[in-house]
Protein backbone atom coordinates (compact mmCIF):
# COMPACT_ATOMS: atom_id res chain seq x y z
CA UNK A 1 0.00 0.00 0.00
CA UNK A 2 2.89 2.52 1.10
CA UNK A 3 4.24 1.90 -2.22
CA UNK A 4 0.95 2.46 -4.11
CA UNK A 5 0.40 5.60 -2.37
CA UNK A 6 4.07 7.09 -3.25
CA UNK A 7 3.73 6.56 -6.35
CA UNK A 8 0.54 8.71 -6.98
CA UNK A 9 2.39 11.25 -5.06
CA UNK A 10 5.47 11.09 -7.58
CA UNK A 11 2.95 10.81 -10.04
CA UNK A 12 1.22 14.15 -9.38
CA UNK A 13 5.04 15.56 -8.78
CA UNK A 14 5.82 14.70 -12.12
CA UNK A 15 5.77 17.48 -14.36
CA UNK A 16 4.90 15.97 -17.31
CA UNK A 17 1.71 14.44 -16.04
CA UNK A 18 0.35 18.08 -15.06
CA UNK A 19 -1.02 19.67 -17.92
CA UNK A 20 -0.05 23.25 -18.80
CA UNK A 21 -1.62 26.77 -19.00
CA UNK A 22 -2.86 27.95 -22.01
CA UNK A 23 -0.94 30.88 -21.64
CA UNK A 24 1.99 29.55 -19.44
CA UNK A 25 5.74 30.13 -21.15
CA UNK A 26 7.36 27.66 -22.81
CA UNK A 27 10.14 25.78 -20.24
CA UNK A 28 13.30 26.91 -20.22
CA UNK A 29 15.80 24.01 -21.31
CA UNK A 30 19.63 23.49 -20.64
CA UNK A 31 20.86 20.71 -23.51
CA UNK A 32 24.13 18.77 -22.38
CA UNK A 33 25.53 17.05 -24.75
CA UNK A 34 29.03 14.95 -26.32
CA UNK A 35 28.05 15.97 -29.76
CA UNK A 36 27.57 12.33 -30.90
CA UNK A 37 25.74 11.82 -34.19
CA UNK A 38 22.46 11.27 -32.55
CA UNK A 39 23.11 14.35 -30.45
CA UNK A 40 23.04 16.18 -33.30
CA UNK A 41 19.90 14.79 -34.52
CA UNK A 42 18.72 15.78 -30.91
CA UNK A 43 19.69 19.68 -31.31
CA UNK A 44 18.16 19.48 -34.74
CA UNK A 45 15.08 18.11 -33.23
CA UNK A 46 15.11 20.31 -30.28
CA UNK A 47 15.53 23.51 -32.50
CA UNK A 48 12.45 23.10 -33.97
CA UNK A 49 10.40 22.83 -30.89
CA UNK A 50 12.33 25.86 -29.93
CA UNK A 51 11.13 27.34 -32.87
CA UNK A 52 7.46 26.26 -32.87
CA UNK A 53 7.63 27.76 -28.90
CA UNK A 54 7.48 24.59 -27.27
CA UNK A 55 10.53 24.90 -25.29
CA UNK A 56 12.95 28.02 -25.13
CA UNK A 57 16.22 26.51 -25.38
CA UNK A 58 18.28 28.52 -23.07
CA UNK A 59 21.93 26.63 -23.13
CA UNK A 60 23.82 24.16 -24.71
CA UNK A 61 26.73 22.47 -23.09
CA UNK A 62 29.07 20.31 -24.39
CA UNK A 63 30.99 17.72 -22.27
CA UNK A 64 34.79 17.05 -23.95
CA UNK A 65 35.27 13.36 -22.81
CA UNK A 66 31.94 11.92 -24.35
CA UNK A 67 31.45 10.49 -28.02
CA UNK A 68 33.05 14.69 -29.18
CA UNK A 69 36.73 15.68 -29.29
CA UNK A 70 37.88 18.60 -27.19
CA UNK A 71 37.61 21.47 -29.33
CA UNK A 72 35.56 19.91 -32.04
CA UNK A 73 32.80 18.87 -30.12
CA UNK A 74 32.18 22.56 -29.33
CA UNK A 75 32.77 23.51 -33.12
CA UNK A 76 30.35 21.01 -33.90
CA UNK A 77 27.74 22.68 -31.78
CA UNK A 78 28.67 26.21 -32.83
CA UNK A 79 28.12 25.21 -36.00
CA UNK A 80 25.18 23.58 -35.58
CA UNK A 81 23.36 25.97 -33.62
CA UNK A 82 24.12 28.71 -36.43
CA UNK A 83 22.55 25.99 -39.35
CA UNK A 84 19.43 25.54 -37.61
CA UNK A 85 18.98 29.17 -36.60
CA UNK A 86 19.22 29.01 -33.22
CA UNK A 87 20.23 32.68 -31.75
CA UNK A 88 21.08 34.40 -28.33
CA UNK A 89 21.38 30.40 -26.90
CA UNK A 90 24.64 30.27 -25.10
CA UNK A 91 26.79 27.56 -25.61
CA UNK A 92 29.53 26.09 -23.12
CA UNK A 93 31.91 23.30 -22.74
CA UNK A 94 33.64 21.47 -20.33
CA UNK A 95 37.07 20.91 -18.89
CA UNK A 96 36.47 17.43 -17.43
CA UNK A 97 38.19 14.59 -17.92
CA UNK A 98 36.32 11.01 -17.06
CA UNK A 99 37.72 7.57 -15.87
CA UNK A 100 37.30 5.77 -19.24
CA UNK A 101 37.54 7.10 -22.99
CA UNK A 102 35.31 6.40 -25.78
CA UNK A 103 36.64 4.19 -28.74
CA UNK A 104 39.32 6.92 -30.77
CA UNK A 105 38.16 5.52 -34.04
CA UNK A 106 34.11 6.08 -33.46
CA UNK A 107 35.31 9.79 -32.37
CA UNK A 108 37.25 10.37 -35.32
CA UNK A 109 34.61 8.89 -37.35
CA UNK A 110 30.97 10.96 -36.03
CA UNK A 111 33.86 13.98 -35.85
CA UNK A 112 33.45 13.54 -39.57
CA UNK A 113 30.29 12.90 -39.94
CA UNK A 114 29.29 16.27 -38.50
CA UNK A 115 32.17 18.20 -39.92
CA UNK A 116 30.02 17.05 -43.30
CA UNK A 117 26.98 18.01 -41.98
CA UNK A 118 28.21 21.56 -41.24
CA UNK A 119 29.42 22.65 -44.45
CA UNK A 120 31.34 26.03 -44.89
CA UNK A 121 31.20 26.38 -41.38
CA UNK A 122 35.22 27.02 -40.24
CA UNK A 123 34.28 26.37 -36.52
CA UNK A 124 35.23 27.99 -33.43
CA UNK A 125 37.43 25.74 -31.07
CA UNK A 126 38.07 28.06 -28.48
CA UNK A 127 37.14 26.78 -24.91
CA UNK A 128 34.21 29.06 -23.94
CA UNK A 129 33.91 31.38 -20.87
CA UNK A 130 32.45 30.45 -18.55
CA UNK A 131 32.82 26.94 -18.54
CA UNK A 132 29.95 24.35 -19.18
CA UNK A 133 29.06 24.14 -15.30
CA UNK A 134 29.26 27.76 -14.20
CA UNK A 135 26.86 27.92 -17.52
CA UNK A 136 24.42 25.66 -15.64
CA UNK A 137 24.48 26.72 -12.22
CA UNK A 138 23.77 30.33 -13.91
CA UNK A 139 20.63 29.31 -15.78
CA UNK A 140 19.43 27.37 -12.84
CA UNK A 141 19.93 30.33 -10.68
CA UNK A 142 18.07 32.58 -13.20
CA UNK A 143 15.27 30.58 -13.52
CA UNK A 144 15.16 27.40 -10.82
CA UNK A 145 11.82 25.98 -13.12
CA UNK A 146 14.80 24.67 -15.66
CA UNK A 147 14.78 21.42 -17.43
CA UNK A 148 17.96 19.83 -17.76
CA UNK A 149 18.14 17.09 -20.93
CA UNK A 150 21.18 15.59 -20.81
CA UNK A 151 22.77 12.93 -23.53
CA UNK A 152 26.03 12.32 -22.77
CA UNK A 153 28.01 11.57 -19.90
CA UNK A 154 26.90 13.76 -17.03
CA UNK A 155 30.30 15.24 -16.08
CA UNK A 156 29.17 18.57 -16.42
CA UNK A 157 26.01 18.22 -14.62
CA UNK A 158 28.18 16.58 -11.89
CA UNK A 159 30.63 20.07 -11.45
CA UNK A 160 27.58 22.48 -11.43
CA UNK A 161 26.61 20.32 -8.31
CA UNK A 162 24.72 21.47 -6.10
CA UNK A 163 21.66 22.68 -8.38
CA UNK A 164 18.64 23.08 -8.64
CA UNK A 165 16.40 22.32 -11.41
CA UNK A 166 12.64 21.28 -11.94
CA UNK A 167 13.26 18.22 -13.75
CA UNK A 168 16.38 16.36 -15.27
CA UNK A 169 15.62 13.74 -18.18
CA UNK A 170 19.15 11.59 -18.92
CA UNK A 171 19.77 9.14 -21.39
CA UNK A 172 22.18 6.64 -19.75
CA UNK A 173 21.82 3.43 -18.09
CA UNK A 174 20.24 -0.28 -18.87
CA UNK A 175 18.10 -1.81 -15.83
CA UNK A 176 16.95 -4.87 -17.28
CA UNK A 177 18.56 -5.18 -20.39
CA UNK A 178 22.39 -5.60 -21.03
CA UNK A 179 24.90 -3.19 -21.99
CA UNK A 180 25.67 -1.34 -25.43
CA UNK A 181 29.73 -1.40 -24.90
CA UNK A 182 31.57 -2.02 -28.19
CA UNK A 183 34.35 -1.17 -30.56
CA UNK A 184 37.18 -2.10 -28.82
CA UNK A 185 36.37 -0.70 -25.54
CA UNK A 186 38.70 -2.32 -23.13
CA UNK A 187 37.77 -6.04 -22.77
CA UNK A 188 38.01 -6.31 -19.05
CA UNK A 189 34.40 -4.72 -18.74
CA UNK A 190 31.65 -6.92 -18.58
CA UNK A 191 29.38 -5.40 -21.25
CA UNK A 192 26.45 -4.77 -18.48
CA UNK A 193 27.13 -1.24 -18.78
CA UNK A 194 25.46 1.59 -20.96
CA UNK A 195 28.30 4.29 -22.79
CA UNK A 196 27.03 7.28 -21.37
CA UNK A 197 27.40 6.35 -17.32
CA UNK A 198 30.49 3.60 -18.45
CA UNK A 199 32.46 6.87 -19.51
CA UNK A 200 31.98 8.58 -15.90
CA UNK A 201 30.46 6.15 -13.56
CA UNK A 202 31.01 8.55 -10.51
CA UNK A 203 29.84 11.39 -12.11
CA UNK A 204 26.62 9.56 -13.14
CA UNK A 205 25.83 8.30 -9.00
CA UNK A 206 26.74 11.74 -8.07
CA UNK A 207 23.93 13.14 -10.48
CA UNK A 208 21.50 10.93 -10.09
CA UNK A 209 21.60 10.49 -6.21
CA UNK A 210 22.17 14.50 -5.29
CA UNK A 211 20.17 16.23 -8.20
CA UNK A 212 17.04 18.40 -6.45
CA UNK A 213 13.81 17.71 -8.63
CA UNK A 214 12.63 14.93 -10.81
CA UNK A 215 14.89 12.90 -12.47
CA UNK A 216 14.07 10.71 -15.53
CA UNK A 217 16.30 8.11 -16.72
CA UNK A 218 15.95 6.79 -20.18
CA UNK A 219 18.00 3.65 -20.49
CA UNK A 220 18.51 0.94 -22.92
CA UNK A 221 15.26 -0.37 -21.73
CA UNK A 222 13.01 2.07 -23.72
CA UNK A 223 15.84 3.34 -25.83
CA UNK A 224 16.36 0.00 -28.06
CA UNK A 225 13.09 0.17 -29.14
CA UNK A 226 14.18 2.88 -31.56
CA UNK A 227 16.39 1.42 -33.98
CA UNK A 228 17.80 3.68 -36.53
CA UNK A 229 15.99 1.90 -39.81
CA UNK A 230 16.38 1.95 -43.51
CA UNK A 231 12.40 2.54 -43.75
CA UNK A 232 12.73 5.84 -41.47
CA UNK A 233 15.72 7.09 -43.52
CA UNK A 234 13.75 6.37 -46.52
CA UNK A 235 10.14 8.66 -45.15
CA UNK A 236 12.77 11.16 -43.96
CA UNK A 237 14.12 11.54 -47.40
CA UNK A 238 11.18 11.72 -49.16
CA UNK A 239 10.00 14.88 -47.30
CA UNK A 240 12.79 16.72 -45.72
CA UNK A 241 11.85 20.49 -45.86
CA UNK A 242 13.76 22.01 -43.24
CA UNK A 243 17.29 23.00 -42.30
CA UNK A 244 16.88 20.21 -39.10
CA UNK A 245 15.73 17.94 -41.35
CA UNK A 246 17.78 18.19 -43.86
CA UNK A 247 21.00 17.97 -41.33
CA UNK A 248 19.73 14.38 -39.78
CA UNK A 249 19.16 13.03 -43.05
CA UNK A 250 22.47 14.21 -44.45
CA UNK A 251 24.04 12.34 -41.13
CA UNK A 252 22.19 9.00 -41.58
CA UNK A 253 23.06 8.82 -45.06
CA UNK A 254 26.55 9.45 -44.67
CA UNK A 255 28.50 6.78 -46.31
CA UNK A 256 30.46 5.74 -43.14
CA UNK A 257 27.06 5.92 -41.25
CA UNK A 258 25.16 3.49 -43.19
CA UNK A 259 27.14 0.44 -42.95
CA UNK A 260 26.38 0.70 -39.02
CA UNK A 261 22.90 1.00 -39.43
CA UNK A 262 22.95 -1.59 -42.06
CA UNK A 263 24.79 -3.77 -39.16
CA UNK A 264 21.42 -2.66 -36.16
CA UNK A 265 24.21 -0.73 -34.00
CA UNK A 266 22.76 2.92 -34.18
CA UNK A 267 19.60 3.72 -32.28
CA UNK A 268 17.50 6.97 -31.72
CA UNK A 269 18.64 7.05 -28.31
CA UNK A 270 18.83 10.88 -27.46
CA UNK A 271 16.17 11.91 -29.61
CA UNK A 272 13.84 10.14 -27.65
CA UNK A 273 15.60 10.91 -24.17
CA UNK A 274 14.85 14.38 -25.59
CA UNK A 275 11.21 13.92 -26.78
CA UNK A 276 10.27 11.98 -23.74
CA UNK A 277 10.90 15.45 -21.84
CA UNK A 278 8.92 17.43 -24.11
CA UNK A 279 6.57 15.46 -25.00
CA UNK A 280 4.71 12.55 -22.28
CA UNK A 281 3.53 9.55 -23.77
CA UNK A 282 6.29 8.24 -25.99
CA UNK A 283 8.46 6.34 -23.31
CA UNK A 284 6.86 4.44 -20.28
CA UNK A 285 7.97 5.31 -17.16
CA UNK A 286 8.09 3.31 -13.44
CA UNK A 287 9.75 4.30 -10.65
CA UNK A 288 12.22 2.59 -8.21
CA UNK A 289 15.49 3.16 -6.60
CA UNK A 290 18.51 3.83 -8.74
CA UNK A 291 22.39 3.53 -8.19
CA UNK A 292 25.19 3.22 -10.43
CA UNK A 293 28.55 0.24 -10.13
CA UNK A 294 31.57 2.46 -9.50
CA UNK A 295 34.56 0.21 -10.10
CA UNK A 296 35.72 -2.94 -11.28
CA UNK A 297 33.97 -5.07 -14.47
CA UNK A 298 30.74 -3.28 -14.06
CA UNK A 299 31.71 0.01 -13.78
CA UNK A 300 29.06 2.34 -14.83
CA UNK A 301 26.32 -0.11 -14.52
CA UNK A 302 22.56 1.17 -12.87
CA UNK A 303 21.33 -1.44 -10.70
CA UNK A 304 17.74 -1.11 -8.51
CA UNK A 305 18.91 -0.89 -5.13
CA UNK A 306 17.14 -0.10 -1.66
CA UNK A 307 19.78 2.32 -1.04
CA UNK A 308 20.00 3.80 -4.21
CA UNK A 309 17.56 7.15 -5.76
CA UNK A 310 13.82 6.93 -6.09
CA UNK A 311 13.54 8.31 -9.76
CA UNK A 312 11.78 7.51 -12.92
CA UNK A 313 13.00 5.25 -15.49
CA UNK A 314 12.08 4.18 -18.84
CA UNK A 315 11.13 0.47 -19.54
CA UNK A 316 10.01 0.64 -23.13
CA UNK A 317 9.03 3.18 -25.85
CA UNK A 318 6.59 3.66 -28.30
CA UNK A 319 8.41 3.23 -31.56
CA UNK A 320 5.47 3.99 -34.24
CA UNK A 321 4.65 7.32 -32.91
CA UNK A 322 8.11 8.45 -31.89
CA UNK A 323 9.23 7.84 -35.37
CA UNK A 324 6.23 10.06 -36.60
CA UNK A 325 6.31 12.96 -34.24
CA UNK A 326 10.21 12.91 -34.90
CA UNK A 327 9.92 13.20 -38.42
CA UNK A 328 6.73 15.58 -38.30
CA UNK A 329 8.72 18.03 -35.78
CA UNK A 330 12.01 17.90 -38.36
CA UNK A 331 9.60 19.09 -41.28
CA UNK A 332 8.18 21.69 -38.80
CA UNK A 333 4.62 20.17 -39.69
CA UNK A 334 4.01 18.91 -36.07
Amino acid sequence: MKRVLLSLVLAMATPAALPAPADARPPAVIFDTDMDFDDAATLAYLAQEHKAGRIDLRAITVTNNGAGLPGRAIRHARCLAERLGLRNVWIADGTGTAPNSFPAELRQLFDRVLTAATPGCSGDETPSRPRAPELIRKVLRADPSAQVIATGPLSNLAGALPYSASRLTTMGGAVKVGGNLCCGTPPEFDGTQEFNYWLDPAAAQAVLTRSRGTVRMVPLDAANEVPITSAFIDRLGAGHRTPAADTVLEIVTHPEVQPLIAAGLLYWWDPLAAMSAVHPGHVEFTTGRLDVVLTGPSAGRTFLSPSGRLLWYGTTADTAAFEQRFLDTLNGTG
